[in-house]
Formats: C-alpha cells, sequence, structure tokens
C-alpha cells in the first residue's frame, strides 16, 4: 500500500501524534464535579442541616455515619487484604502494623478504664482518633488536589507542589483545631481556654492566607485542562474558610453543619478516588467486573451500613470501640497505599 501526500499537506510530526491529550477530569465532569468536589453534596447537607428539622438531620446524619462514613474507612482494608499485589507482597509489613495497632489501641482501653479521671473507656482512644482523623482529612485533600496536579498541571514546579500541600494541610489542620476549641469551650472545665480566643482570631487570615494564594495561582495560570482541579480546590478551601467563619461568629448550629459537611464531603470523595482507582484494576478481588464498577461500591456501601447500624442498635459500645479500631487500621493503611512515588528527574 502506498501513500501520496498532496502538495501543501504536511503530515504531524511522530512526537506530535503520540502526545496524548491532556486530562481534565478523573472520570467526567459530572462525576468529578459531583463525588470528588462535592460541590452539590456539603453544600446541601449543611443548608438541610441548619433547618433544625428532626426529621431531616436523622436521616441525613445516620447515612452520613453508616453509609459513608463507615464504608469509606472499611473500604481500605478490603484494598490491602484482598489485593494480591498489596498485603500478599508484604505481609509481614501489613499484619504487623495492624496487630501492633490493635493491641496498642486495647492497651490504651485498658488504661482508661482504670483511670478514675476518664469518663469512659474509649476516652482516649477517641482523643487520638481526632488527631489523627484532622491530620487523616488534611492529607487526604492535599493528595487528591496533587493527584489532579499530575495530570492537569505537569509544569508545577516541585517548590509550588510543596507550598500547596503544606498550605491546604495547615488549613484543614487548623480548622479542626479551632472546631475542637470551639467545643471544649462549652465545656464548664474548660472555660479558661476563653482568654485564648482573641489570639486564634489574629491567627486565622495568616493561615488562610496560604490556601487562598493556591487559588490565586491555580486562577492566575487557569488552562481548560485545569477546570476539575480549579473546581476541587475552591470547594475545599470555601469548606474550611467557611467553618473558621462559623467559629468566629460562635454560630454553633452552623459549625455543626459545616463539621457534617466535612465528613460527608471526606467520605465521598474517598469513595469515589477508590472506585476511579480500581477501575483498571485485575488482580484479587478487582479481578471481578462487580467490584470495579460503581454499582459494586453502592452494594459495598449499604451491606456494610445495615450491618453496622445493626451492631450499633444490639451494643453501641461494640461498634464504638470496632469503628474505632478500623479507623485506625484505615488511617495508617491509607498512608501506606496512597503514597506517591518520588519524581524522577533525567540528566
Amino acid at each position: 500500500m502506498s501513500i501520496s501526500i498532496q502538495p501543501g499537506v504536511s503530515l504531524p510530526s511522530v512526537a506530535e501524534a503520540s502526545v496524548p491529550p491532556v486530562k481534565s477530569w478523573l472520570v467526567s465532569p459530572l462525576f468529578d464535579l459531583l463525588f470528588v468536589a462535592n460541590v452539590l453534596w456539603w453544600p446541601l447537607a449543611v443548608v438541610l442541616s441548619m433547618q433544625g428539622i428532626p426529621s431531616v438531620i436523622g436521616p441525613l446524619t445516620l447515612f452520613q455515619i453508616y453509609f459513608l462514613s463507615t464504608p469509606h474507612r472499611w473500604i481500605t482494608l478490603v484494598m490491602v487484604f484482598f489485593d494480591s499485589e498489596r498485603f500478599w507482597k508484604e505481609p509481614a509489613r501489613f499484619g504487623s502494623i495492624g496487630l501492633s495497632l490493635i493491641a496498642g489501641a486495647l492497651a490504651l482501653v485498658w488504661i482508661a478504664s482504670l483511670s478514675p479521671q476518664a469518663t469512659n473507656s474509649l476516652m482516649l482512644l477517641m482523643m487520638i482518633d481526632y488527631a489523627w482523623n484532622a491530620w487523616h482529612f488534611a492529607a487526604q485533600h492535599a493528595g487528591i488536589a496533587r493527584i489532579y496536579g499530575r495530570f492537569t498541571r505537569p509544569d508545577m514546579t516541585e517548590c509550588h507542589v510543596v507550598f500547596e500541600r503544606t498550605a491546604l494541610r495547615l488549613l484543614v489542620l487548623w480548622a479542626f483545631f479551632r472546631q475542637a476549641i470551639s467545643v471544649s469551650n462549652q465545656n464548664e472545665v474548660f472555660q479558661n481556654i476563653q482568654g485564648m480566643l482573641p489570639g486564634l482570631n489574629w491567627l486565622d487570615p495568616l493561615l488562610v492566607a496560604p490556601a487562598l494564594i493556591v487559588i490565586a495561582r491555580e486562577c492566575r495560570d487557569f488552562q481548560l485542562s485545569s477546570r476539575g482541579r480549579l473546581a476541587y480546590l475552591v470547594s475545599v478551601v470555601s469548606l474550611y474558610v467557611g467553618q473558621l467563619l462559623a467559629i468566629r461568629m460562635d454560630d454553633q448550629a452552623l459549625v455543626q453543619s459545616l463539621f457534617l459537611g466535612t465528613a460527608i464531603f471526606h467520605s465521598t470523595e474517598y469513595l469515589a478516588v477508590v472506585n476511579w482507582s480500581v477501575q483498571k484494576r485485575t488482580t484479587g478481588i478487582w479481578k471481578y467486573q462487580l467490584s470495579r464498577t460503581g454499582l459494586g461500591l453502592v452494594v459495598f456501601m449499604v451491606v456494610l451500613g445495615v450491618t453496622n447500624l445493626a451492631i450499633n442498635t444490639a451494643s453501641a459500645y461494640a461498634w464504638a470501640l470496632m469503628t474505632l479500631l478500623v479507623s485506625f487500621l484505615h488511617y495508617a493503611y491509607d498512608g501506606m497505599i496512597w503514597k506517591s512515588k518520588p519524581r524522577t528527574t533525567t540528566a
């Protein structure tokens, strides 16, 4: 077969033809905006929660706890123990970390049960969980922003990447810290914290500014290919800045509503990114078509939600202890399986 080239018509070079198109979205515009950037769900949750209607808040909270937050923790264990590319390649590492965490957590339960100051034997675990969960939220938001950055902003320098990661983590951690101070301030035992509030208010702008700089840079360097990334950054920063503003206004109803929004945002984006990440996997449990689809994820969420609701109904203490133990495993394993590989440079 011969190919004739008409005069005046040039063929693209091999390099030009082999350059893949730049992606804007992990899956699609609608999927990313709804389930990763959460541009609808967390604002809707805040609006509904602020209505103060028990028939709305009750089911919404139940859905968030049992059908979003609980499955998003358990699915990490599925990704570790049912994938031959993870656990079975390093069984000693994953196994020892899991057993150590469970043993350490149970030891803390025993210690708390012996302390007369402890109001609950799970108190120490809940304190650790709050602090570790704050870091987990911060790392996840920064990590998802980086996932977008890898294929939509390959021009970002390492300095730019570090600044963005630090800015997002600082914002989220500061919001969690302010939330803890705000809640403890309602307790008479912590009334002396009142003297800290003016100083904390002064620090708010300093810790919000870096995240706003990240968005300003993204707007300055805007490209069509970075639409999904920009939507995600704006949504994340808006949520946590809103939470800080609510705390400054001492509007506890709004603070709690936004805290519910953060839980929904976090769980939804995690489940969405997991679904995206396993769509092309064919090892372990992912060799089955259903496990790689959204339907498989929905079935998993329903089964886990109903099961945990039943356990909580039978024994609230047993469910709380089990959830805390799974949460610790989720935090630890999540930091291992999603850890990005260092950049490679060519000489």
